[in-house]
């Protein structure tokens, strides 16, 4: 008998200890919940401000590729009107060459008729 009195002291020991255990549980769960909500508001609060700084990131770096953009577009266009204006020296400076070499063929032409003459007027 002495047997099932220290087993009955001991199963009540051992379910005062679960009966601890669960209150302990119990009493420390709504702490350890608060705890986790609070690290899921600073988490949660730290990737907004993540989000907003990459949206800010790309909406600065979108209006730089628009500025970008425009320089680029203008860029392509001074580069046409310089290659426009380079093509209308290049045949001007064409037309003047043959003006010029029209111009030596003719001053040629005049200066042996001319040469010709002098020479008829003083074999006579």
């Amino acid at each position: 008998m002495k047997i099932n009195s220290n087993l009955k002291r001991f199963n009540s020991l051992r379910e005062f200890i679960l009966f601890s255990v669960l209150i302990l549980y119990a009493s420390a769960s709504p702490y350890a919940a608060a705890g986790d909500i609070e690290n899921l508001q600073k988490n949660a609060s730290m990737t907004y401000e993540r989000m907003v700084q990459a949206r800010q990131n790309a909406e600065t770096l979108t209006k730089d590729l628009t500025f970008a953009e425009r320089k680029l577009a203008t860029a392509k266009q001074k580069l046409a009107e310089a290659e426009q204006a380079a093509e209308t020296a290049r045949k001007k400076s064409e037309q003047a060459k043959i003006s010029m070499e029209k111009a030596i063929r003719q001053w040629q032409e005049a200066s042996d008729a001319l040469a010709n003459e002098w020479g008829k007027t003083e074999v006579k």
